[in-house]
């Protein structure tokens, strides 16, 4: 199991040695080719994982257009929460943008760790909690901040994203066109707000 796994489910609940012990074995190290899928819309996500290395893309089709919705960075979790949770067919994509690699945790064995490791159940809540809490911030910055201060915000939180990521899909995830973005920048451009 990857060193920053491990580090990161320490992080969220108090595991021994032991209980590492029982939970690697069900963990797959799964590598995804530049433009492979995650997940694919119409189909179940079966999977939990935690990204290695690489970025995912998270969107939908709205008439053929792509919509961001998320990206799936290095040391995060990654799959599609609510389809997982309710067992219902994706609507949406998780595709990666580079080439990655994924800590996988199959749906049947998280059940099978939530028996026979109780803290499993902690750990797992608290993994979901985290999700919780980037949507709702997400949801409530689309209600209450302008794209410009989404854009700042992202600037600030994710620096990394614009050394990897084109700019129309940086625009669809704050919720505006590619041109609607370059305004944007143009003006925090020249009121120095940006370099």
């Amino acid at each position: 199991m990857n060193n920053n796994l491990v580090l990161e489910l320490s992080k969220m609940a108090d595991l021994t040695k032991s209980d590492l012990s029982i939970i690697s074995p069900f963990f797959k190290t799964k590598h995804y080719k530049k433009g492979e899928y995650f997940l694919e819309e119409g189909r179940f996500c079966k999977y939990v994982g935690f990204v290695n290395e690489g970025l995912f893309n998270f969107f939908y089709l709205d008439n053929g257009v792509q919509r961001t919705r998320g990206f799936f960075f290095p040391n995060s979790f990654i799959s599609n929460y609510s389809c997982f949770l309710e067992n219902n067919k994706s609507k949406t994509f998780i595709q990666a943008m580079e080439d990655c690699t994924v800590t996988i945790l199959h749906k049947d064995d998280i059940s099978f760790l939530y028996e026979t490791l109780p803290k499993f159940y902690e750990l797992s809540n608290s993994i979901l909690q985290d999700l919780y809490l980037d949507v709702s911030k997400k949801y409530e910055s689309f209600l209450i901040d302008s794209a410009k201060d989404r854009y700042l915000e992202l600037i600030k939180s994710r620096p990394i994203l614009f050394k990897r990521i084109p700019q129309y899909m940086i625009a669809s995830y704050i919720g505006v066109t590619p041109e609607a973005l370059s305004r944007i920048r143009k003006r925090l451009f020249k009121n120095n707000s940006i370099s």
